[in-house]
């Protein structure tokens, strides 16, 4: 399946691909997160697991304004990212930022897997984190084997970097807060 989607994407096209799915898995997180907290806020018995990722979303930014300054500065991240990435590709570079990002994507689609599971149905973002940011992970790592630009090591590699990228992303969520109160 994965040769049906090389014919169509080169490895510039999938590198390019990375912002636009970031802002279209966010773009339904910001339309959905006010009305998903309001009917979380007073839907269903909550298991003191679930409450508590309930008032860490709430502090993080649980508005869609917040949200959005959030995903700006992620955006600009990813973009900036996308640019070094695609041109390294021209001139034979590494690949370990974009990978280390491609991580964080893998893990917050995995994020999203088990919160709908906790919540018992749907929570902002899961639709294209199944639907677009499982399956663009897995054709981005994909491409990155299939032209030896990855390998095992660099994965293993990216993981300390994707751990630093935690907090810098975070500071997203501290900017929403700062300028929308």
């Amino acid at each position: 399946m994965l040769e049906t989607f090389r014919e169509f994407f080169d490895l510039n096209t999938v590198i390019w691909l990375f912002p636009i799915i970031f802002i279209f898995h966010d773009l339904e997180e910001i339309i959905t997160i006010e009305s998903s907290m309001k009917a979380n806020k007073n839907g269903f018995q909550k298991s003191p697991f679930v409450q508590r990722i309930l008032n860490m979303r709430e502090n993080l930014g649980s508005t869609a304004a917040r949200l959005s300054v959030s995903a700006t500065w992620i955006l600009l991240i990813i973009s900036f990212t996308t640019v070094v990435t695609a041109h390294f590709t021209l001139n034979g570079g590494g690949f370990l930022l974009y990978t280390a990002i491609l991580n964080l994507f893998i893990l917050q689609a995995i994020m999203h897997i088990v919160q709908s599971i906790f919540f018992k149905g749907y929570t902002p973002g899961i639709i294209t984190a199944l639907f677009l940011l499982i399956p663009y992970c897995l054709i981005a790592y994909d491409s990155l084997f299939q032209f030896g630009l990855i390998d095992w090591h660099l994965i293993f590699a990216s993981l300390p970097v994707s751990l630093v990228m935690i907090p810098i992303f975070l500071v997203g969520n501290l900017l929403g807060r700062y300028f929308i109160h």
